[in-house]
């Protein structure tokens, strides 16, 4: 059995936009755009370094013809805790703070030597240990390439874009969702209406078949006349077999736009609660083009393309120059026999300081690629440019057609309004004529095709004015408003 359920556009739109798949596509790509550009953030993460390491050598000793006395051999431990903390911030400036304690303890053995051997009872052997200590901090500022902007800044700006396309995309897939759910609901609408005008005229042809039975026996008209009109019957109810079909695609379509979930849906009959209406609205061409221009999400998006070829230009103009940067350290040693607390504490002092600084120029000897590169995205950007130019010319064109499908449709309205009327009353009028022995039953058959033609050109024409509507709100991107909706992004 059935799910009967009532729906109005505005029930529908809700729906969808909480279950279009479609939308919930878009969400979670803007979600991603978001984290990416947090991601290209990390650049300027600090990265932190600790390291604790132990070595051990040992050395057999050997001979250098430098010096009197050979080496003597040896085992040496070193142990050492250092840290390291570095990284970057925009505008081409690098830090490195640094700092480590080091013991380095030996043993060494004179046997070997006897007399050197005697100073160190019982077997010969020297254990000595040793404590340094360093802290330094090395600075390097770029002054003209990877200055004003470098790879890392580039990603930022282009990532920055890519968000904010990302969230036009969002709103521009919103647009196309309302649309089609407006488009779609009028179309069922149209296919529900269509069944009610098949039905009226399969009741019409009902009747006529048992006039024109009756007048037959009567042996008022011929036997032709009976099948004739039991031809015009079954075309009808072929035509209403088709406009039930038709509902039942349209139905689908409709619950395929407000659903992530059709299986649960498959046995719902909808219900449409909103009448068909053909109110006029008064349309503004230049009004329409300039909310357009404002407020179309591809139009933005194609200035954002704009905005990103930029970046990318002006980082390439930066990759022309040469390197030029300023560096500069600073730091302090300390040594202690004992104590590695004491041998930092010393390096922390500067009591024995160290200190560097200076400039280092370097640049190509041939910048070809880095020219043809630079050339290649302005020609990119002068691409995008113009892409946004055609794109704004064709959403005024759309405009324009819009505007002129508002005013002819809504001029059909007007005259197939008419057109029905007209048709019912000379259906009438030849019905009554046919009662009285003035006219055919094949005339009154064709008066019968002319109104259920009629009938269904005014329900087509209202669908069509609506539809048209719709279509000129999204074209000029108020449809949001219209259906009074506002997109906020987190």
């Amino acid at each position: 059995m059935n799910d009967v359920r009532s729906f109005s556009v505005r029930n529908c739109i809700d729906l969808a936009l909480a279950r279009n798949l479609d939308l919930q596509i878009k969400h979670l790509s803007t979600a991603i755009a978001g984290d990416l550009l947090n991601g290209s953030y990390g650049a300027y993460v600090p990265t932190f370094t600790f390291d604790a390491l132990q070595s051990y050598e040992s050395d057999l000793g050997n001979f250098d013809p430098r010096k009197f006395n050979p080496y003597f051999p040896a085992e040496i431990t070193t142990d050492k805790l250092g840290s390291d903390l570095s990284g970057k911030i925009p505008y081409g400036f690098n830090y490195d703070f640094k700092g480590f304690v080091r013991k380095t303890a030996a043993n060494t053995d004179f046997i070997t030597s006897p007399e050197d051997a005697a100073a160190y009872p019982p077997n010969g052997i020297r254990s000595t240990n040793d404590y340094t200590g360093e802290a330094a901090v090395v600075l390097r500022q770029h002054l003209l390439k990877d200055f004003w902007i470098d790879a890392d800044q580039e990603q930022v700006l282009i990532h920055r874009a890519d968000l904010k396309v990302s969230r036009e995309t969002l709103r521009f897939q919103i647009m196309q969702t309302l649309l089609a759910v407006e488009i779609a609901y009028y179309d069922l609408m149209d296919a529900r209406d269509e069944i009610q005008v098949q039905e009226e005229t399969v009741e019409l042809r009902k009747q006529f078949v048992a006039e024109t039975q009756r007048r037959v026996d009567l042996g008022a008209s011929a036997s032709l006349e009976s099948a004739q009109a039991e031809a015009q019957l079954q075309n009808a109810l072929t035509a209403l077999a088709q406009a039930r079909e038709s509902f039942s695609t349209r139905q689908n379509h409709l619950i395929s736009l407000i659903t992530d979930d059709y299986q649960a849906w498959a046995s719902v009959d909808v219900q449409l609660t909103d009448p068909l209406q053909a109110d006029p609205t008064q349309v503004n061409r230049s009004a329409s083009f300039q909310s357009a221009l404002v407020n179309r999400p591809d139009l933005a998006e194609a200035r954002l393309a704009v905005e990103k070829t930029g970046a990318t230009v002006k980082f390439r103009l930066n990759q022309l120059f040469p390197t030029l940067d300023l560096v500069g350290g600073y730091g302090g040693q300390g040594v202690d026999p004992s104590d590695g607390i004491s041998s930092l504490n010393d390096a922390l002092s500067f009591s024995n300081p160290e200190y560097s600084f200076g400039a280092v120029v370097t640049f190509p000897l041939s910048n070809v690629s880095e020219r043809n590169t630079y050339r290649a995205s302005k020609a990119a950007r002068q691409i995008a440019e113009l892409q946004l130019k055609k794109a704004e010319q064709d959403v005024l064109v759309q405009v324009a057609d819009c505007i002129t499908r508002v005013e002819s449709t809504y001029s059909q309205v007007t005259s197939t309004h008419k057109a029905a009327t007209y048709a019912e009353s000379a259906l009438d009028a030849e019905t009554k004529k046919l009662q009285n022995g003035f006219t055919t039953s094949f005339t009154v058959l064709q008066y019968q095709e002319i109104l259920t033609a009629a009938r269904t050109a005014e329900v087509r024409a209202k669908v069509d004015y609506n539809k048209t509507l719709a279509q000129l709100a999204f074209a000029e991107g108020s449809i949001m408003e219209r259906n009074h909706l506002h997109l906020t992004v987190r």
